[in-house]
């Protein structure tokens, strides 16, 4: 007699495999709350759905947490203030982006993403037109990231190793050096 034992396996797989966009997105929905940058949960959008499936659930959760910070900066008064300052701090009191600036923006791994929804809050009247910029400043974002994510998968190990080496050269190049003078040196002992 045969063992089949494998085959209900499979069949699970395939059930919880259809969660499988859910929980993304719904991780999308927690990224603030783990400090997960944008950038990492759409290339791993392109590595686990590819190209399309990850770019329409990374657009999916993208516009859901924006959803989320919008009705945040409109029952919290302090925390709107306190993004006030901090876009006043980043962009200066007279600038006011356009919709593409802040969609080339969004593109950049450092830039914070709620900072520019900040942004387009700022420049909309309503909930609606919230959104509606939103998703156009957002498409842009998840079609390149979740993109590379599909071109890293199907990276051989013979090149995805000198990428990883490469980059891990360019931070350590790039990181902040500090001098640390010893107490001694700084405060000569005086006699």
């Amino acid at each position: 007699m045969m063992h089949l034992d494998w085959l209900t396996d499979i069949k699970v797989i395939e059930e919880y495999f259809y969660l499988a966009p859910f929980a993304f997105i719904l991780l999308h929905l927690l990224r603030p709350v783990f400090f997960l940058p944008v950038l990492l949960l759409c290339v791993t959008g392109g590595i686990l759905f590819g190209t399309i499936a990850g770019t329409i659930y990374s657009v999916i959760g993208l516009v859901l947490s924006s959803a989320v910070f919008y009705f945040i900066m409109r029952k919290f008064p302090v925390l709107y203030r306190r993004c006030q300052r901090i876009e006043q701090k980043f962009f200066g009191k007279s600038t006011k982006l356009t919709i593409w600036q802040i969609s080339l923006l969004r593109m950049l791994p450092f830039m914070h993403f709620h900072l520019l929804s900040f942004c387009i809050f700022e420049m909309t009247d309503s909930f609606f037109a919230y959104l509606r910029t939103t998703v156009v400043t957002v498409i842009p974002l998840a079609v390149i990231y979740t993109a590379f994510g599909q071109t890293l998968q199907s990276l051989s190990i013979i090149y995805m190793a000198p990428l990883c080496a490469i980059i891990l050269i360019l931070t350590y190049i790039c990181r902040r050096r500090q001098t640390i003078i010893k107490w001694q040196t700084f405060f000569s002992p005086t006699s």
